[in-house]
């Protein structure tokens, strides 16, 4: 910009600083607002004032950024965390019949693991006559069963399951 355009500028300012200019306040509530009380600069001249607002927000500025950084970084970390607790929970469900802790005989089961993971015969192992028959998936974390695994233990809460001979 030109340096007349700016002393022009500067003497517009200065003129409605001066305390004879009013308006009528932007909030829409009638009340006038005396000029010289506005804060008025040109371009970067800045008033105290306004050399502290343009501070702040500079700062929040500054801060949306870093924070607009973490949230990219998690979306990139997130997935890869995920899919790795996943395809632990994958080998988890394959060798928990191993583990000590597990309810049942490992012998009884037998795998699945579409859409659940286990049916058990109870009893099969030891005695050679099965006592009960359990449908079971195994979960870790936070993880639920899925639609397909809901609408499964549904039947067979209502006892809608069948045995056939083909």
């Amino acid at each position: 910009m030109k340096q007349e355009d700016r002393k022009a500028a500067k003497e517009v300012i200065n003129r409605l600083n001066s305390g004879e200019f009013y308006c009528e306040c932007p909030c829409g509530c009638g009340e006038e607002i005396n000029l010289k009380d506005a804060g008025l600069f040109y371009l970067d001249d800045f008033t105290e004032k306004g050399k502290e607002a343009y501070k702040g927000l500079l700062d929040s500025l500054k801060e949306q950024r870093l924070e607009l950084k973490k949230r990219a970084k998690n979306m990139k970390e997130k997935p890869q965390v995920t899919a790795k607790a996943v395809n632990i929970g994958f080998i988890l469900e394959r060798i928990a019949p191993a583990f000590s802790h597990f309810p049942f005989s490992h012998n009884d089961c037998r795998s699945l693991f579409d859409p659940i993971d286990y049916v058990i015969f109870e009893g099969l192992n030891k005695s050679g006559k099965v006592s009960k028959i359990i449908f079971t998936d195994i979960k870790t974390g936070a993880a639920k069963l899925n639609k397909h695994q809901k609408d499964i233990k549904t039947l067979i809460q209502c006892k809608n399951v069948e045995f056939k001979i083909y």
